[in-house]
């Protein structure tokens, strides 16, 4: 039996990376802000925002003067508090976002965290909700496509900055989550419809007696661009273990897939229906046949019977089409999801298993192979940040 551990930025997180999507976007902020210092223009912008000063008649003022002139305790701030304060405090100033970046931080300040991708999929679709001709939707998704390819550029950008401040080459993964990750298989984890139709029952026992059960391969699913979650063959006797960077390496840039993948959506039909490839352009199904990564994934579920381990993904819609493909798989077993326990005592459990829901059409399957909370833990945290 082999093994997919199915890396999210949860994991990352719980590295003590910053490495979500709230913390790109103050970093974002914070060098537009060390931009504007140095500006002797009036107008600075990019695919995203354009930032002006509205001149007075006679007078014409830059940006590096202007921010000279703000208050002193302006400099504590960080990201878009001092966007948003700057312009309360300063009526000649004007700031223009793009719809994409609009609806980005208007679900940060309303719910305190974002996902981009999910973002984007939904101003795509909210393309073929309005009376437009083919041709103007097409220009639409052009431009917000656009946009995209250019948050891509700047998240890549951020992250290896991280990956390069925080991570080096020697281990960095978490040693708890590493042991989990070569664990032996628990018996009690495997659904019964897999016990029943291979005999598990009777192999584990045998093995068990042995040496101990544990998995024959083991897959990193990274659906992150870091390489926090890299591990070195030679520390394990037991399994080979490779990494798969299904969405790209930051080392690579141009095959990293940043968009959405969800071909159960309703609405996906429609969209391929009006026949415009620049609605398609960020679809994963599309981007994934940029590399072997997906081949890869497929040859490995189709070799032999396998279990899942989820540690630090959503499960969300935006990877529905892949996770359905690997959940409702005759050759998957099991599903466990390692979730994270917050400082008040409460976890995201309910939340992940209700995601994973989503992705299944069969609900029976569904309850059989997803692991109880009770068989489950939390993901072990460490703070690579406190050892850089």
């Amino acid at each position: 039996m082999n093994r997919i551990i199915l890396i999210g930025n949860g994991f990352d997180l719980a590295h003590g990376l910053p490495t979500s999507y709230k913390d790109f976007i103050n970093w974002y902020w914070n060098e537009w802000i060390e931009k504007l210092k140095v500006s002797h223009k009036s107008i600075e912008k990019d695919e995203l925002c354009t930032f002006e000063i509205v001149q007075s008649p006679g007078y014409r003022e830059c940006w590096q003067s202007l921010l000279k002139k703000l208050p002193s305790n302006f400099i504590h701030l960080k990201g878009y508090d001092t966007i948003e304060k700057l312009y309360k405090y300063n009526l000649s100033c004007k700031l223009v976002l793009c719809s994409l970046l609009r609806n980005i931080c208007q679900s940060i300040n309303t719910k305190g965290w974002v996902d981009i991708e999910n973002e984007y999929y939904k101003l795509l679709k909210s393309l073929l909700k309005v009376s437009l001709r083919t041709e103007a939707i097409s220009e639409r998704a052009k431009t917000l496509n656009s946009e995209l390819e250019h948050l891509k550029l700047k998240l890549t950008e951020y992250l290896t900055q991280i990956q390069d401040k925080y991570l080096t080459k020697d281990q960095n993964i978490n040693p708890e989550i590493e042991r989990l990750i070569f664990g032996h298989i628990n018996e009690n984890d495997i659904s019964l419809e897999a016990k029943e139709r291979t005999q598990l029952n009777k192999a584990v026992a045998i093995i068990d007696d042995l040496y101990g059960w544990r998995p024959n391969r083991i897959i990193i699913l990274n659906f992150n661009y870091t390489k926090t979650a890299e591990i070195q063959n030679n520390r394990h006797r037991f399994s080979k273990i490779k990494t798969n960077y299904i969405h790209g390496e930051l080392s690579n840039p141009a095959n990293i897939i940043f968009g959405y993948g969800d071909e159960l959506d309703d609405d996906f039909k429609n969209i391929l229906n009006l026949n415009d490839n620049n609605m398609l352009k960020e679809i994963k199904s599309v981007r994934y046949l940029e590399t072997d990564n997906y081949r890869k994934l497929l040859e490995f579920i189709e070799s032999d019977l396998f279990q899942i381990y989820i540690m630090g993904h959503s499960c969300g819609n935006s990877d529905r089409t892949l996770l359905n493909t690997l959940f409702e798989h005759k050759n998957c077993v099991t599903i466990k999801p390692f979730y994270h326990e917050r400082k008040d005592g409460t976890d995201d459990y309910m939340n992940i298993v209700q995601n994973i829901m989503r992705n299944f059409n069969d609900m029976k399957m569904m309850r059989d192979r997803v692991v109880n909370k009770t068989r489950c833990q939390s993901l072990p945290q460490m703070n690579l940040q406190a050892n850089s």
